[in-house]
């Protein structure tokens, strides 16, 4: 439908539009199906207006949403090109195409990538990969464990645990060497700006430390022949 149901540039054919359908809403709500007056007459001046506005609204808020894009931004250009320290371009379109680039992490959130930009920072950093059979996580959508734990369900289920899944935390670790007691201050601050900057919102991650397998230790517990006993018996 053409007119004021169809302000262009918008796509032809198809079903109603969306003020249209806001209209015919308004007109139906006051006198059934076909409303109270003549479709266009004095009376339906009003709804027209109003549904243009209604339509106008709840195009605004997916508007709004488009803008936290830089690519397919257009309002928030401007914010963008400031956030993104950019020169700007000739066109709308050339900067949408710099500006997706320059958000765009160069190297992502992938295995590999993010190993060596951590390694980048610190050789002793790694990545502790969790084996798949052993992680914990939930079922989405269900909330309770069926009766017996039958099929099995795991130890985790939605209503405690909503969401949870071990599968969405990176762990790094960091190799002690024989002096040190703990992470770097500026090692920790590089990670958390790195990992902040790359991992997706939907996962979080852990810093950890171990000690380096070459340096000097003693155990509380076992050794190689089960003779240390420190964590029950008294030293010295």
């Amino acid at each position: 439908m053409l007119g004021w149901t169809n302000p262009l540039p918008f796509c032809l054919g198809g079903g109603p539009t969306d003020m249209e359908q806001t209209w015919r809403g308004l007109r139906a709500a006051e006198g059934g199906e076909r409303g109270p007056g003549p479709e266009g007459g004095i009376l339906d001046l009003p709804r027209q207006i109003a549904a243009e506005a209604i339509a106008g609204a709840d195009r605004a808020i997916g508007r709004a949403f488009l803008q936290a894009f830089p690519g397919i931004s257009t309002d928030a250009l401007g914010l963008w090109q400031d956030a993104l320290l950019s020169d700007g371009a000739a066109s709308d379109v050339a900067l949408r195409e710099l500006l997706r680039l320059a958000w765009k992490a160069r190297d992502g959130a992938t295995t590999p990538h993010l190993a060596q930009a951590l390694l980048d920072i610190s050789p002793k950093l790694s990545i502790q990969i969790e084996d798949f059979e052993q992680t914990d996580t939930t079922v989405p959508g269900k909330y309770l464990a069926p009766v017996d734990n039958l099929p099995d369900y795991g130890t985790f289920t939605a209503a405690r645990d909503p969401n949870y899944s071990s599968r969405d935390v990176l762990r790094v670790v960091y190799a002690l060497d024989d002096d040190e007691v703990d992470i770097p201050e500026e090692v920790s601050r590089a990670v958390t700006k790195l990992l902040h900057a790359r991992l997706p919102s939907t996962m979080t991650w852990t810093l950890g430390q171990v000690l380096d397998p070459d340096a000097p230790a003693f155990l509380l517990d076992g050794g190689d022949h089960g003779e240390s006993l420190l964590d029950v018996t008294p030293m010295g």
